[in-house]
């Protein structure tokens, strides 16, 4: 965007190591290729111009830099060594700087000229003693070290300070001993070998030197921390120390790093005008600004913080300098700035200022690759893993997740990158990964609501803490439970159809007493076509027993009478005439094609399945299926029963559609009420009675005439034939 370019080091396919040798075998170390060269990717950072000051012809003190690896301590002892071999290409930075920044006094930092400089990368162990890489690398070394071993008993273990000091005077010298800690830690110290001691006392020698004889020596070390024995002698001389704190202000550090860091990184940053940065970021800052609720009175401050972070989001360096790389064990500098690089390469065209959302999880290149090169920590491999899984289980659970989560990749991204951080600060709040994932247009709240969800809906380690999300390793019961519910994929077999027709049966059937008397049949979401292929066999019509069927439709008919007198012909050979159909309430849609109903079905079954897995799951298993049946409760209003039979038209045939009050397990006697109450007709059964009586019929014929429809109506036949039951009951049988 804008122009901005990478530096010739990070355009590669593969990104070369940020670390700085001072030397190497190549010739290409920091110390080794020129000065104008090195300078022109440094930035005058407050500690870097703190040391080229502490080494200058009227200091007097031994320096210590002390910090963590990645922190840039080798970038540092390479600066103050061109400053001392090549002080007209620093002088020529320090004047171009001090323009740059509005700061004379850059320019007026004096250089030190005229002196050896030695330098080296202890860590490599490529000498015992200090003083073998001091009398190696001096120029009249070997003279001093011949005549150190010439004294024959009386030469001491280590070089007396009058030979240092005659080595000295004859070629003053700047002494850089980088990963002075690492090395000194790493000495043997037994009482055949003391070489820990003679280090120690050799250390001693030479920071005493360097204070009483700065025009002689100047020292320069760098170690981890300043607890350690390798720091203490010289910490007995009173060092400058230079710690990358930038003397204690917060601000101050803030600025140097940013800065410091896209210079680094681009070789025309500074090149970019701040009204076109403006210009590209304005929505995403203002959406920054509402989202955030910064006060006017800050926001000039923060689109200034804006305007001078960029590519990157100021909220996306504070996440990564604040809690990844703390939460982690990145290096610092180091690994920030190949983080950042990477991120660039693959995002910085695509979007016009990078975020948290940028670390694609599907792809390496954009940083998190680099991020997870640098950070020696198995958890966050295991749950960047979890992450990308819980994206699969959105597109595998919403069959619309283009449409429904477009930012599916950027905020699972965000969200991942976010939870890396430690404490209370992991995770992010629904409002950070909105600003996230605004680019140049504005998200819609109502949108971004659906869509985030949508996700934590159907991902099962995403967890709730307070108003904040957070992916963790651990599964989220709930969640993983419902982003399970949610895969069509998982019920393709029709489980889920089965179970919820199941507790259609229990809500109605539920009591004993109910299944004494009633067959409660869940027909199927093929009842029109094909009613009985997919039901039990104790379920089929054949096997039925003397209990009344009550048939649930899954859905109201279209046209009640002619439809289902159609399916009384066609499905059911017998019995037609004691059939009870359970309707739903009007406008209910197909239980069988209720995606809220299916998928609280396949909630309820999951958390049964799982129970043996922990109590939450036999929690959930509870809480579901008491919201399935009170929903399924409440779904039944009506039924209709047969009234006028026409069997060679059934468009012709007339039911009783009646309303019910009851609900639940009540639903059956509810039925039975309103047959009794309402529909009954003593004439017709009267009549039924006289007729058989005249004809001697059993009680037996009677029963079974009244099975099936007749002339007579059948609400009434029926009626007839539940009292003709008791009373053979009563009468011990025979004719009527």
């Amino acid at each position: 965007m804008l122009g901005l370019t990478l530096r010739d080091e990070f355009r590669g396919k593969r990104l070369k190591g940020t670390a700085i040798e001072l030397s190497n075998d190549t010739n290409t170390g920091a110390t080794q290729i020129a000065a104008q060269t090195f300078l022109e990717i440094t930035y005058p950072t407050h500690d870097l111009l703190k040391g080229i000051e502490a080494v200058a012809p009227a200091q007097g003190r031994p320096v210590v830099v002390i910090g963590e690896r990645g922190l840039g301590k080798s970038h540092l002892l390479a600066a103050l060594h061109h400053a001392v071999t090549d002080p007209a290409s620093t002088r020529a930075w320090l004047n171009s700087w001090a323009t740059v920044l509005g700061t004379p006094q850059i320019g007026a930092i004096g250089l030190r000229s005229g002196m050896q400089v030695i330098g080296e990368s202890l860590h490599r162990q490529r000498y015992k003693f200090l003083w073998d890489l001091l009398l190696e690398r001096h120029p009249h070394g070997a003279y001093i070290k011949g005549k150190w071993e010439g004294m024959g008993a009386a030469k001491t273990d280590i070089p007396s300070d009058q030979l240092i000091l005659e080595l000295l005077e004859r070629g003053p010298t700047m002494l850089l001993l980088d990963e002075f800690q690492t090395w000194f830690d790493g000495l043997t110290n037994t009482k055949q070998y003391p070489w820990k001691n003679w280090a120690f006392n050799f250390i001693q020698i030479l920071s005493e030197i360097a204070k009483e004889r700065p025009d002689l020596l100047v020292l320069v070390i760098s170690v981890r921390n300043g607890g350690s024995d390798a720091y203490q002698q010289v910490h007995r001389v009173n060092p400058v120390a230079i710690d990358f704190k930038a003397a204690g202000n917060a601000e101050r550090i803030q600025h140097d790093r940013r800065r410091m860091l896209l210079h680094r990184l681009f070789e025309n940053r500074r090149q970019i005008y701040p009204a076109d940065i403006e210009t590209l970021i304005a929505t995403h800052v203002t959406e920054y600004f509402r989202l955030q609720d910064v006060t006017s009175s800050e926001q000039d401050r923060k689109r200034q913080e804006f305007k001078e972070s960029w590519p990157y989001a100021p909220h996306l360096l504070r996440l990564l300098e604040e809690q990844v790389l703390i939460a982690t064990d990145a290096q610092e500098t180091r690994d920030m700035i190949r983080i950042l690089a990477n991120l660039y390469k693959s995002r910085g065209e695509a979007v016009p200022v990078l975020t948290a959302a940028d670390f694609r999880l599907d792809d390496d290149a954009s940083g998190i690759g680099a991020l997870l090169d640098s950070v020696s920590n198995e958890h966050h491999r295991t749950l960047r893993s979890k992450a990308q899984q819980n994206i699969i289980s959105v597109t595998e659970a919403v069959a619309d997740h283009p449409t429904l989560a477009p930012h599916l990749q950027e905020i699972v991204g965000a969200l991942w990158l976010r939870s890396i951080a430690v404490g209370n600060l992991a995770g992010a709040e629904p409002a950070t990964l909105q600003v996230d994932i605004t680019r140049s247009k504005a998200v819609d709240d109502n949108a971004f609501q659906v869509e985030l969800a949508t996700i934590v809906d159907s991902s099962f380690n995403i967890h709730q803490n307070a108003n904040r999300l957070v992916f963790r390793e651990e599964e989220n019961p709930r969640a993983k439970l419902m982003a399970s519910a949610r895969n069509d994929k998982l019920f393709a077999d029709g489980s889920d159809q089965s179970q919820l027709a199941k507790h259609i049966r229990y809500v109605i059937s539920g009591t004993d007493e109910v299944a004494k008397t009633f067959r409660v049949i869940a027909l199927p979401k093929s009842w029109q076509a094909d009613p009985w292929s997919t039901m039990d066999e104790s379920e089929q019509p054949e096997r039925w027993d003397e209990r009344l069927p009550i048939l649930v439709l899954p859905e109201e008919p279209d046209n009640i009478d002619s439809r289902l007198g159609r399916w009384l012909k066609d499905h059911l050979q017998r019995r037609r005439n004691t059939i009870r159909f359970l309707l739903p309430r009007s406008g209910s849609t197909n239980a069988f094609h209720d995606r809220d109903l299916l998928i609280l079905a396949r909630a309820e079954m999951k958390a049964q399945e799982w129970s043996s897995q922990g109590p939450e799951y036999r929690k959930l298993h509870t809480e579901f299926q008491g919201a399935l049946r009170d929903i399924l409760k409440k779904r039944f209003d009506r039924f209709a029963i047969l009234q006028r039979w026409n069997f060679a038209d059934p468009a012709q045939c007339r039911f009783s559609v009646e309303s019910l009050k009851k609900q639940g397990s009540q639903i059956p006697e509810g039925i039975e009420e309103a047959l009794t109450n309402d529909l009954f007709v003593p004439e017709d059964f009267e009549s039924l009675v006289l007729e058989a009586a005249a004809e001697t019929s059993s009680v037996g014929k009677l029963l079974r005439e009244l099975q099936e429809p007749s002339p007579i109506p059948s609400v009434g036949r029926e009626l007839a034939r539940r009292s003709a039951i008791q009373r053979r009951q009563h009468d011990g049988g025979g004719r009527p």
